[in-house]
């Protein structure tokens, strides 16, 4: 039988980086993580954060270079040892 792969990752293979101090950081994160890309609305919808929430959250995971935002879209970026704490 030939199985096909799933579309999420496993849950070991979401490691965190160790920079993402909160856990509103951590849920953002590994949701891009898991889904691959988001919008703000999209985000709101899934995780029952406030909008203002998110751009905060975003704009600081952006800086850090955790994530990084093309048009109006957010996607993780390869893991970094590097960045402030959140």
């Amino acid at each position: 039988m030939n199985k096909t792969q799933p579309q999420h990752q496993r849950h070991a293979d979401l490691d965190l980086p160790e920079t993402l101090d909160t856990a509103d950081a951590k849920l953002v994160y590994l949701y891009l993580r898991i889904e691959n890309e988001a919008t703000i609305d999209e985000l709101h919808t899934a995780l029952g954060m406030k909008k203002i929430t998110l751009y905060s959250l975003l704009q600081i995971l952006t800086a850090t270079d955790h994530v990084d935002r093309t048009g109006t879209q957010y996607v993780c970026q390869p893991q970094t040892t590097t960045g402030g704490n959140l």
